[in-house]
């Protein structure tokens, strides 16, 4: 449950840092795409959450590892016996990573930049790389809650498990969250961007 809440907090700082940082950058562009991250913060946490109870409930426990267990232990990984909180927690996720269709807060047809148009150098690597860390760490939680983790079918568990099967479970939970940081490429090439309002009703009126 720590380890959870843990994940969850460093997924939120970033957001937190784009909300701030526009308001802090005394432009009324970037106001607007701090406004708009802390609306789509706010809204989309609530889905993000409900998407995980499922899961927490066929698992009965909070503990990352607990969740990947218990998908082993029955080899059928709950993207398949989830898949309603799957789909509403990769659109929240997406959401929350402000990655596109769902990247309002720098919207640069609209905010030249948004949040941070008047950052450069250091300061605004910093703000690409939390980013690419938001989405990481995204793909990291979609793995370990609905593509069992380590897990791959014919794979030693873990009593029994010698060196070589640790290091091949390792490369298989890095494979997979390489194919679901491809998932986010190919999605932001292929959708166009929600407008602001629509961004809103989907979370509201459709994902609760």
């Amino acid at each position: 449950g720590v380890g959870m809440i843990y994940v969850f907090a460093l997924s939120s700082i970033a957001v937190y840092g784009v909300i701030l940082g526009g308001w802090a950058s005394n432009n009324k562009y970037s106001f607007l795409g701090g406004l708009r991250s802390s609306a789509q913060l706010i809204a989309y946490e609530l889905p993000l959450g409900l998407g995980i109870l499922g899961v927490v409930l066929a698992a009965g426990s909070l503990d990352l590892g607990d969740i990947v267990r218990a998908q082993a232990e029955t080899g059928i990984w709950f993207v398949l016996a989830q898949p309603l909180g799957f789909f509403v927690f990769v659109v929240a996720a997406f959401a929350e990573a402000a990655r596109l269709p769902f990247d309002l807060p720098e919207c640069e047809q609209e905010l030249i930049g948004g949040y941070h148009t008047e950052y450069s150098g250091m300061k605004l690597l910093l703000f690409l790389v939390a980013e690419f860390l938001h989405m990481i760490t995204a793909a990291f939680l979609i793995v370990l809650l609905f593509f069992g983790g380590w897990h791959f079918w014919g794979l030693p568990g873990v009593p029994e498990a010698s060196w070589w099967a640790a290091l091949l479970r390792v490369g298989v939970l890095l494979g997979k969250v390489g194919c679901v940081i491809l998932f986010f490429m190919v999605v932001r090439w292929s959708w166009p961007r929600f407008r602001f309002d629509q961004l809103m009703t989907l979370a509201w009126k459709v994902m609760l």
